[in-house]
C-alpha cells in the first residue's frame, strides 16, 4: 500500500514514500519544489539496458538535464567530486540518484560539499575536512546543502536514511561524511524500479541491512526501545528477503513484488536506533568499510563474510542478544540451528552468496593486515573495546 512518511523521528522536510512510482513522484516533487535545473546520477545497467532512464527523461524533457551515468563500487572521490562539479557549474537545483548504495553515497556527500567547498574543488580539499584518526568529516565545516536530493534505491543497504555516507579517498581509505540534514530531500521506494537489480546484489545488500539490525541489539547501548524495532524490522526484513528469493526462483512476480516491499519496510527501521539515540554499529561495519575498499569486496558482500565471524567472536559479551537473533531466524525460516552464527551463515549460503573471504579472493596475509590496520582508522573502530588482535581474529575465522 502506497504510504508517505517522514523519513525518520525528527527529520522534518525530508519525506520517504513505500510503493512509489518514480514516474509520477518525480515530477511532482520537482514541480512542487520549483526546479527545473535537474542533475540524474543513474546506474549504468538501467541507463543502458532498460528503458527506466529514458521514460524518466522524457518525462522531464521540460527541464534543463544533466546526466552523470554510473558510479563506481563503494563510491570512489573521483565520483563524488565529478557530481559536486557539476552541481556547482550549472548552478543544478536537484540531484536525482536512481541507483544502490554507492549512488546515493555519492549524491548526497556531493550536495553536501557542492556548497561547502569552493567550486573546482580536488580530493586534498575534500581530505583537509576529515578527521584522520576517526576517518569522520564534519558536521563541522559542512554546511547545510541547498540542493534538493531524491533517491530512487535499488538495493537494501538503507545508506539513504541516513545523514551519514561514505567516500574512499585515492588511497583506497573509506572516509565519512556528516550533516544533520545530509539525508536526501525525498526517497522513493520503487518496488518495480528495485526488482531491476540482479538478485545477487539485492540479496546481499538485504544482509547488510540485517546487520544494522544484528549490531544495533549486539551493541552494550542498546535500550528495551531500540530493541523493540529489531524485533519488529528483523523479522519483516528476513522475510522479505526469503520471499524475494522464492519468487525470484521461482519466477513469481507477484511473490518477488512483494519481497521487495518487505525488504524496503523493514531496511528502513534498522538506522533508527543510530540516528535517533546514535547507537553505532560494530566490527562487523568497521571491517566491512575497510575489506570493501581494500579488497573491492561489494558492500553487502562483507556482512555476508564478516558477521558471522563476529557472532562467533563476540558471544561471550553478547550472549542474551544472539539468543534473541537465533530465535527470530529460526521461527522466520523454520531452522533449528543452535547458534545466531550459524544459522545467520545457512541462511546466506541458502541465498547463494559468498560466506568466506577465499570465495572473494582475499587470502593473503598481506590483504588481512592491511583490513586490519585500516579498520582501526575507522569511525566505526570502537577504539576501547576493538583492538588489532580481535580484528585479526574474525578475519581469521572467515577466511
Amino acid at each position: 500500500m502506497r504510504e508517505r512518511i517522514q523519513q525518520l523521528p525528527g527529520r522534518q522536510g525530508h519525506d520517504a514514500i513505500f510503493e512509489a512510482s518514480y514516474l509520477e513522484d518525480i515530477p511532482a516533487a520537482l514541480e512542487e519544489w520549483e526546479t527545473s535545473r535537474i542533475l540524474l546520477v543513474v546506474s549504468t545497467t538501467l541507463d543502458t539496458k532498460t528503458s527506466v532512464i529514458k521514460d524518466l527523461e522524457s518525462r522531464l524533457s521540460h527541464c534543463s538535464l544533466h546526466k552523470k551515468t554510473g558510479v563506481g563500487s563503494h563510491t570512489p572521490y573521483r565520483d563524488i567530486i565529478d557530481i559536486a562539479h557539476t552541481v556547482q557549474n550549472h548552478d543544478i537545483q536537484a540531484v536525482v540518484s536512481i541507483g544502490s548504495g554507492s549512488y546515493s553515497d555519492a549524491c548526497k556527500i556531493a550536495v553536501m560539499l557542492s556548497g561547502s567547498l569552493p567550486a573546482g574543488f580536488g580530493d586534498d580539499e575534500m581530505e583537509a575536512l576529515v578527521n584522520q584518526v576517526h576517518g569522520l568529516a564534519g558536521p563541522e565545516g559542512i554546511n547545510a546543502p541547498t540542493t534538493k536530493l531524491i533517491c530512487v534505491p535499488t538495493s537494501l543497504s538503507a545508506g539513504e536514511w541516513n545523514f551519514y555516507a561514505s567516500g574512499t579517498n585515492s588511497s583506497g581509505k573509506k572516509q565519512h561524511f556528516v550533516h544533520p540534514e545530509g539525508s536526501p530531500s525525498l526517497i522513493l521506494m520503487d518496488p518495480q524500479v528495485a526488482s531491476t537489480m540482479p538478485s545477487h546484489l539485492w540479496l546481499a545488500s538485504g544482509v547488510r541491512a540485517i546487520d544494522h539490525y544484528i549490531e544495533t541489539l549486539c551493541h552494550p547501548l542498546c535500550h528495551e526501545e531500540a530493541a523493540a524495532l529489531v524485533k519488529h524490522g528483523l523479522p519483516l526484513l528476513v522475510r522479505g528477503l526469503n520471499d524475494y528469493h522464492r519468487g525470484r526462483e521461482g519466477q513469481n512476480e507477484e511473490e518477488l513484488l512483494k519481497g521487495i516491499s518487505e525488504c524496503q519496510r523493514g531496511s528502513r527501521e534498522a538506522l533508527i536506533p543510530l540516528v535517533k539515540w546514535r547507537i553505532p554499529f560494530g566490527p562487523s561495519h568497521a571491517i566491512g568499510h575497510q575489506l570493501g575498499s581494500v579488497a573491492g569486496v561489494q558492500h553487502g558482500v562483507t556482512s555476508c563474510i564478516i558477521l558471522p565471524a563476529v557472532l562467533r567472536v563476540t558471544q561471550p559479551q553478547t550472549q542474551a542478544a544472539q539468543e534473541t537473533i537465533l530465535g527470530i531466524v529460526n521461527e522466520v525460516l523454520g531452522f533449528r540451528e543452535t547458534s545466531a552464527a550459524d544459522a545467520l551463515s545457512r541462511f546466506v549460503q541458502l541465498l547463494g552468496l559468498p560466506s568466506r573471504l577465499s570465495e572473494v579472493n582475499v587470502t593473503s596475509d598481506a590483504q588481512v593486515q592491511k583490513i586490519a590496520d585500516m579498520t582501526l582508522t575507522d569511525v566505526l573502530s570502537l577504539a576501547k573495546t576493538l583492538d588489532k588482535e580481535v580484528v585479526l581474529q574474525i578475519l581469521e575465522l572467515a577466511r
